[in-house]
């Protein structure tokens, strides 16, 4: 099909890229145009962008897209394939490519004459990043992907002179060795007033003072996706990404793998910010970030928790009490995926909500417990509320759990025989040393 044909239809998707209703009026025109598989690969990804990842119905999607892959997606890249490392296709739609960096500067010209790229991930920057700041063709780019490039500081002072950069929506710098100095660089990029999306996972180094510093930039006012997992965020940093004067429009802020603990669990739940990432996603992921019992108090005692579907707090310090007050909450209504893994929980603290336990299986599709301190006994008690109501429980990694996770060790089946071969051995050991003890024959 010449390109031509399908041109009208992806200026429509790209002028309103966030809109189903162009792709799916472009799967029409794939339908009609004799492309059924290009067609379904559109609809196919469009349903999977909305579902959530514990959905049941995520799995036979995925393997369709998958099976839908491998099977035409070197026929449909191949007028790229001299000029990328990879491309994906997004809501059915190839504009995403993966490109060498100083391949770029050689044929990023081609590139775009022969595809509509919105996000354009560089590999192996770093060398040629005074080059590449001075290319035209980033003005024509919404995402900027240099996840991976060991850019550090000086790298990103480089990136943040080109003149190309005020069309961005989009900046990932996960993974690049950047900390606070880096971030006091970034707060003062004005080229960077219309981006929307920052993800600056994974540096490790960036810790509270950085974030203080871009949070009071008057450059990021817009943002509302800031990813900063995986750095060394404590409650300062916390209180600093909640204050009312700090990025006003966000509504996504991932902090999985930092350390803020209670206090700035208490500054996060207390805050507005909470309520719009809930109203904006139901999902809420607070893994490892050294939350206890208090701090999960406060967020169980924040109403911006009844918007909450899922709840993660995996790899915390919860313990009994902790979980006790998240459990009886009555902010939990909506959750259907609650992970709690590894958080110290022991058969006291399921002892102490056993009486709120069928209430909430009969609402949970999974419930993860993995990686706690039960016995038999508090599996029991799971199981026990669990009934007919179908609830996923995962359970292994406890001290009485089976691979599976799904049936409690029956530890008296499994001991009785060996208590008694040891009776029976000590009986034969005192027949031995008193043979006139033994009955007769």
């Amino acid at each position: 099909m010449p390109f031509t044909d399908e041109e009208p239809f992806l200026d429509a998707i790209f002028t309103r890229y966030h809109d189903d209703g162009p792709r799916l009026m472009y799967a029409d025109f794939l339908d009609d145009s004799g492309e059924p598989e290009r067609a379904e690969l559109v609809r196919v990804q469009i349903a999977l962008a909305k579902l959530p990842d514990d959905d049941h119905r995520r799995t036979e999607l995925a393997d369709r897209n998958a099976e839908l892959h491998a099977t035409h997606s070197a026929e449909w890249q191949e007028h790229l394939s001299h000029l990328i490392a990879a491309a994906e296709f997004r809501r059915g739609v190839l504009d995403s490519v993966s490109v060498d960096a100083e391949a770029f500067l050689t044929n990023g010209a081609e590139l775009f004459r022969l595809a509509r790229v919105r996000r354009l991930r560089l590999l192996d920057a770093a060398p040629v990043m005074e080059k590449l700041i001075e290319s035209p063709l980033l003005a024509l780019v919404r995402e900027l992907d240099l996840c991976g490039n060991d850019l550090g500081n000086g790298g990103l002072n480089v990136l943040i002179r080109s003149p190309f950069l005020t069309h961005l929506d989009e900046l990932d710098l996960g993974f690049n060795g950047l900390d606070d100095a880096g971030l006091e660089a970034l707060a003062k990029a004005s080229t960077l007033v219309n981006l929307s999306s920052l993800l600056l996972n994974d540096n490790a180094e960036i810790t509270s003072h950085g974030v203080a510093e871009l949070a009071e930039s008057p450059f990021f006012a817009g943002l509302t996706t800031l990813d900063l997992c995986g750095n060394d965020i404590n409650e300062t940093g916390v209180l600093a990404l909640t204050t009312k004067k700090a990025f006003p429009r966000l509504n996504t802020l991932r902090l999985k793998g930092n350390h803020f603990g209670d206090e700035g669990m208490a500054h996060l739940a207390h805050a507005a910010l909470l309520e719009r990432m809930l109203t904006h996603s139901p999902h809420l992921d607070l893994r490892q970030n050294g939350i206890g019992p208090d701090g999960v108090a406060a967020l169980a005692e924040c109403p911006a928790l009844a918007c909450c579907a899922s709840l993660d707090l995996s790899a915390n310090y919860l313990s009994d009490r902790g979980f006790a007050a998240l459990i009886a909450s009555p902010n939990i209504g909506n959750v259907c995926s609650l992970k709690l893994s590894g958080n110290q929980i022991t058969d006291a603290g399921m002892s102490a909500v056993r009486g709120h336990l069928p209430e909430l299986m009969a609402r949970l599709r999974v419930l993860d417990l993995s990686d706690n301190r039960l016995t038999r006994y508090g599996i029991g008690v799971l199981h026990g509320a669990r009934g007919d109501s179908g609830v996923h429980l995962k359970l292994t990694g406890n001290v009485q759990a089976s691979d599976g996770g799904e049936v409690p060790v029956a530890i008296g089946d499994v001991t009785s025989a060996a208590l008694r071969g040891m009776r029976e051995a000590a009986e034969m050991r005192r027949r031995i040393s008193h043979p006139r003890t033994l009955p007769n024959s």
